[in-house]
């Protein structure tokens, strides 16, 4: 194959796609910003919420309010809530009047008296995250008031509290920094890399395909002195070029938004705020080897996603015909997500990195957790590079036949 004739054909498709403004705009500034909108936006407002939530007085229906000792409601009262009457607690929430409800029995206080056991009904709505926030301040309450109710009876026998607790258990976090601070959406980033590989390239995929199919512009590119290899590899790097820059802009927003995070949102929030914050987006521990890391696994998805729309656009008849048949690819960077979100049972073995997208994704995942074997790297790599010769043997032959390439 000759290199300057592959060059010219690559250089005529990346040039057509810079035409359109639209698409440099879809594929390139938004992957710039959304990464860093969704990584900064989702925990500075959950944790914002957390604190909002957790300063607000709430409002707790009770049914036997005449029946709360003293000491609880103080108790309650500290945990900013405030108590009002009701006899219907269990309708109060659910008909959403308020978030949670209590049910005191009439004989709370002489069964404290007498050392019986007490039993408090608590009305939330599972599932609902304001409504279980809400709980944990009655619950709280309640803790602390049955410790101090504990500890004034063993102080009358002469025992102190810790008798009750003769072995506790130290729990210490043996993770990694990059592990800490990689945070619960820490998967989101191995996902936009690969969304946005599909989303760049394959506007120059379809548009070297089929749009040149519909233009009735590949027949002269087919009588020119240019080989079909020539011609396939040509256009592949340029589908290529232009899925790794909207990667490579992904990347990009994915350092931004851990810097922006880390040293700027962080230390403005509360001290509960900022853990929750950190918690969900990370403050992401960068390191040099970690970009060129994500940099070469996302070339090589990269070059596996080109691959692949070439092969399958080749076959469309129209520009339209061809995003049809591309549009399915979306549920293969999908399905891969939900497994990343239970990669800790299965990613110990390395033959799930022979998995084709999901092992890119696994391993974009270990490299921002900052835990990397060699062994599932080159597995990965060795497996993408593979299957990527395939496929764009596979264009080759099939931009060999003529009834694939005069399809109209």
């Amino acid at each position: 194959m000759n290199a300057a004739k592959i060059w010219q054909v690559a250089a005529k498709e990346i040039l057509s796609t810079l035409r359109d403004r639209r698409a440099l705009v879809s594929s390139l500034l938004i992957p710039l910003l959304i990464l860093p909108a969704t990584m900064l936006g989702l925990p500075l407002a959950l944790g914002g919420l957390f604190e909002r939530e957790q300063t607000t007085v709430t409002e707790v229906a009770v049914e036997g309010l005449a029946f709360l000792p003293a000491d609880l409601r103080a108790a309650f009262e500290e945990e900013n809530v405030t108590l009002i009457e009701t006899t219907t607690p269990e309708q109060d929430v659910r008909e959403g009047i308020v978030q949670l409800a209590l049910s005191v029995p009439e004989n709370l206080t002489e069964n404290l008296e007498t050392r019986e056991k007490v039993s408090l009904t608590l009305y939330s709505k599972r599932g609902n995250l304001r409504s279980e926030l809400n709980a944990g301040k009655l619950t709280a309450a309640v803790a602390e008031f049955r410790r101090t109710l504990v500890a004034e009876r063993l102080s009358e026998v002469g025992l102190g509290p810790e008798v009750l607790e003769p072995i506790v258990t130290e729990t210490v976090d043996a993770s990694t920094e990059a592990e800490r601070e990689s945070g619960q959406f820490g998967w989101l980033v191995p996902f936009f890399i690969a969304v946005w590989t599909l989303v760049g390239g394959q506007m120059t995929a379809i548009d070297a395909t089929a749009g040149e199919k519909e233009r009735g512009t590949l027949e002269a590119l087919l009588v020119a002195p240019v080989g079909r290899a020539e011609v396939v590899v040509g256009k592949f790097l340029a589908t290529l070029s232009f899925g790794l820059s909207a990667a490579l802009m992904a990347i990009t927003g994915y350092l931004l938004s851990g810097a922006l995070l880390k040293r700027l949102f962080l230390p403005q929030l509360g001290s509960e705020a900022e853990e929750i914050a950190a918690l969900l987006g990370g403050s992401f521990s960068v390191s040099f080897s970690t970009v060129i890391l994500l940099v070469i696994s996302a070339l090589m998805l990269a070059a596996l996603i080109a691959a692949l729309l070439l092969s399958i656009a080749m076959f469309a008849r129209s520009f339209k015909e061809a995003q049809t048949y591309v549009a399915p690819l979306s549920f293969l960077l999908i399905i891969p997500v939900m497994g990343l979100q239970f990669a800790d049972f299965f990613s110990n073995n390395p033959l799930i990195y022979l998995v084709p997208i999901l092992n890119a994704m696994l391993l974009m995942n270990d490299v921002v957790k900052g835990d990397v074997a060699l062994l599932p790297l080159l597995l990965t790599w060795g497996s993408l590079l593979a299957l990527s010769a395939l496929c764009l043997d596979f264009a080759y032959r099939s931009f060999k036949r003529e009834g694939v390439i005069f399809r109209t």
